[in-house]
């Protein structure tokens, strides 16, 4: 593993089993804040699915964040389902709303990931029926989360199925900005448009040639991505791009090559870069090296 990307399994499969967490102290940007807020939202308590509660405190608290909230699945054994927590720093009047992604150990989150029929969203275009599921389990929670925060300029952030999650949630309860990182397609056109319609300052981040953010196809019912991606190339720079751009496409096939030279054939790695590329901290090491406005 070097100082710049991971194709490390554990990376990828158990996001936060070896993180150190913010190791450079609090970031100076929301975007590498939120990296990074994604990230930690993979603590649980292994072999179980709930909050490691305490590290999760205990790393708030050396960031400057002075409260946090829970929010689980009530009736999951062994704590699997949805999870996302809300911490606060009050003296800044921040609040940062971070969802788990999916735990490749934990059924209901494959069970979420894979229902993609899409099913009407308030009124406002269709959206993922497993992504609205999982996001409604616990929405009362979190409804009552953010009513003890007015006032406090509000992000709302997560990675993979988190960053689903993060997607309708803000087009409930609109947040001052979103990031997102690894995300799936969420919804449709009507979805997007209705969303955008809101001024969403929305931070939508693509590792190179990250899968997930691939699926469903593009089109396939109806299915569409929201805004251009904040791409990070080979190189690891970032830079918002036309998802059409021809470099994109370049890139990805240089990235794809230089993989299998140099990672796919040895033990503990992940087999292909399209997998790799969706590990959380592939996501964290980039965003955090980038230049403040991202």
């Amino acid at each position: 593993m070097s100082e710049t990307y991971s194709a490390s399994k554990e990376d990828l499969f158990s996001p936060a089993r070896r993180a150190a967490f913010f190791a450079g102290g609090r970031p100076k940007s929301e975007a590498a804040l939120c990296a990074e807020m994604a990230r930690l939202a993979y603590a649980r308590k292994e072999p179980e699915f709930g909050f490691a509660r305490n590290q999760i405190l205990q790393v708030l608290a050396a960031i400057g964040f002075s409260d946090c909230q829970f929010f689980e699945k009530p009736t999951g054994p062994q704590g699997q389902g949805s999870h996302g927590f809300l911490a606060i720093d009050s003296a800044n009047k921040l609040a940062v709303l971070s969802f788990r992604g999916t735990d490749a150990d934990d059924p209901s989150d494959l069970m979420d990931d894979a229902n993609v029929i899409p099913e009407p969203w308030l009124g406002s275009g269709k959206v993922h029926s497993g992504f609205a599921g999982a996001l409604a389990v616990i929405w009362d929670q979190v409804q009552l989360g953010l009513a003890s925060i007015a006032g406090m300029r509000l992000l709302i952030t997560g990675h993979s199925l988190g960053a689903a999650m993060a997607t309708l949630a803000a087009s409930l309860q609109l947040p001052a900005a979103l990031y997102t990182f690894g995300s799936p397609r969420v919804g449709d056109k009507e979805f997007v448009s209705a969303l955008e319609s809101k001024h969403l300052d929305n931070h939508r981040f693509v590792d190179c040639c990250d899968i997930v953010t691939r699926v469903p196809p593009e089109g396939f019912w109806g299915y569409t991505h929201i805004g251009k991606p904040y791409y990070i190339d080979l190189g690891r720079a970032i830079a918002q791009r036309d998802p059409s751009d021809p470099y994109i496409c370049k890139d990805q096939t240089s990235a794809e090559e230089q993989y299998l030279l140099n990672y796919a054939w040895r033990v503990g790695d992940v087999a292909v870069r399209p997998l790799a590329d969706h590990a959380p901290i592939n996501y964290v090491w980039p965003v955090s090296a980038a230049p403040a406005g991202i």
